[in-house]
């Protein structure tokens, strides 16, 4: 493949990734960025397992676990009747399904910059991009804002966010927007290091606390402060004075006065706007929109970052996998834009639900939609929307949401080009699965192995898991191990229509699944039976037993 030229327009999250994803498969890249010290903008944000799994690939997963704060759970009463209205746990997710990271901007821009340092990459500050216009040859050239050019580049990659203008305007500013603060944690003040706390009033009042680690090894562990206001209600804050809204904050939720005393004056507080916009079409001939740039929305599911480092993500594997470019681009957007146009749905539903001045919906959400988000399986439900992970994302980019394990390297081998199945050989009913999976795999996607096989017990082993009485079957795709209903489902799936339909019971939380799974393995043979001897595959399926 021909190594490209690649102008990336922003030094933000999109932009650095972008870059360290496309100069590692070999181009020639260069960022532009419009300020003449490349910088972070912003307080804290919440990285989830999607976004993760980018800064895995990146190998600045460890980095940012290590900078920033574990958090399990999301938390939010409405005052002043103190109701639950919001209990999110990524537990409901089940086991290896991850966390979510509350980490100072700082700290994630830190990680992604030096890394473009280190690999060489031209970072070019205070250049304003103004266009990026087409060549004859099908090429494009960066125009500045003074109107000196650069290029030819083979590809322009947009990540200047919701204002870039290399975008065509589109969507609508969010009547509220929230002021942020960056504060140092305070122990023993009752709040859970390990969680988002909210607090709100109707819907047009909300404060919140999200630890955000520290953003520098130095540092002392850091929160992120924030308070909802319309932006039109800006000015008449100001005029208002900070001691004012400070007695507000404190009759709103009086424990978060430790953090308040911190806030001596109002340039400590940053306040951020927002728009919900998507492009109708992000990519064009050499060019495409990323992140923010591509798509923007409010705040209120957490997702822009981690939205941001999948489409980079996106971009080049659809890269590595066409060197055209008239089509990667476009297969880059198809890759992301049902992921896309789900959230900037979700958003478009769920923010005026916590964000406007309805009357109506905060009450529904107090008295209905709180309490029915605790019955299965709206916990798991809730939890997919949080973390990023509902409509499966990571799939379509090859990509998982927990750290491979160590197969070693006759497993990555045997897994190297089909999925896996390790199944047990000895049990009647397990066999027959096998073969009936055989039968209606059509593209031959699967291969095959017996647990009691060298393959599956070096995995096995591997796993942890006994190696005699063997408790689930496994699932081992793209590095990723499956086992238990997930490896059921997975398989199913994997067979195409009908048997996809199976996705279904992904909506029954795992707990409840798992737990008829293991009671049909611990029956299976006094229910089904055990083999006399080793179920042996016909000729035209012998290739893909293992």
């Amino acid at each position: 493949m021909r190594a490209k030229t690649v102008a990336i327009a922003g030094c933000g999250p999109a932009g650095l990734a972008a870059a360290l994803l496309l100069q590692r498969d070999g181009h020639r890249v260069t960022i532009y960025e419009r300020f003449e010290a490349a910088g972070p903008v912003g307080s804290g944000l919440m990285i989830q397992p999607t976004g993760l799994a980018v800064l895995r690939e990146l190998g600045l997963a460890e980095e940012i676990l290590a900078a920033g704060a574990r958090i399990d759970r999301l938390f939010g009463r409405s005052v002043p009747s103190e109701r639950i209205v919001l209990d999110v746990r990524y537990a409901a997710l089940g086991d290896g399904a991850g966390h979510g990271i509350g980490i100072h901007r700082a700290a994630l821009f830190n990680a992604l910059h030096a890394a473009a340092v280190a690999a060489q990459i031209p970072i070019i500050t205070g250049r304003s991009v103004a266009s990026a216009e087409p060549t004859a040859a099908g090429a494009r050239m960066l125009i500045f804002a003074d109107g000196e050019p650069a290029g030819p580049f083979d590809l322009v990659v947009d990540a200047l966010g919701t204002s870039s203008p290399l975008a065509p305007p589109t969507g609508r500013a969010l009547a509220y927007g929230a002021f942020w603060a960056s504060l140092d944690w305070v122990e023993g003040a009752g709040f859970d290091k390990a969680a988002l706390e909210q607090r709100y009033v109707r819907a047009n009042r909300m404060v919140g606390i999200l630890p955000i680690g520290r953003p520098s090894p130095t540092d002392a562990p850091k929160a992120t402060f924030f308070w909802s206001l319309r932006t039109d209600q800006l000015d008449a804050w100001r005029q208002a004075g900070l001691a004012s809204w400070k007695a507000e904050v404190l009759k709103l939720w009086p424990a978060t006065a430790p953090f308040l005393d911190q806030v001596t004056a109002p340039e400590q507080l940053t306040f951020a706007r927002y728009a919900h916009r998507t492009l109708p079409q992000p990519a064009q001939p050499g060019l495409i929109h990323l992140g923010d740039a591509w798509h923007s929305t409010s705040p209120q599911l957490g997702q822009g970052a981690n939205m941001a480092l999948l489409d980079a993500y996106a971009l080049a594997k659809a890269l590595r996998e066409s060197a055209d470019l008239a089509i990667a681009p476009a297969r880059a957007v198809a890759l992301r834009q049902r992921h896309v146009r789900l959230y900037q749905g979700m958003s478009a539903l769920f923010t005026p639900v916590y964000q406007s001045d309805s009357q109506a919906l905060p009450l529904l959400r107090d008295r209905i939609a709180g309490p029915l988000s605790r019955i299965p399986p709206a916990p798991w439900i809730l939890a997919a929307m949080v973390s990023g992970l509902i409509g499966w994302p990571l799939r379509s980019l090859g990509l998982n949401a927990q750290a491979p394990p160590d197969l070693g390297p006759a497993l990555a081998a045997g897994t190297r080009d089909r999925p896996l199945i390790v199944f047990d050989g000895d049990c009647v009913m397990c066999s027959a699965q096998a073969q009936f999976v055989m039968r209606n795999d059509r593209a031959r996607r699967f291969n095959l192995t017996t647990a009691q096989g060298p393959l599956g017990q070096e995995l096995y082993r591997r796993l942890g898991l006994p190696t005699e009485d063997f408790e689930t079957m496994l699932l081992v795709e793209n590095g990723r191990v499956q086992s238990h209903s997930d490896a059921a489902i997975g398989i199913a799936a994997g067979l195409g229509w009908p048997w996809r339909a199976a996705l279904v019971a992904k909506l029954i939380p795992r707990a409840l699944r798992d737990r008829l799974y293991r009671l049909i393995a611990r029956n299976r043979y006094r229910w089904f039976g055990r083999r006399e001897t080793c179920w042996r595959p016909t000729p035209d399926v012998a290739d893909r037993i293992l």
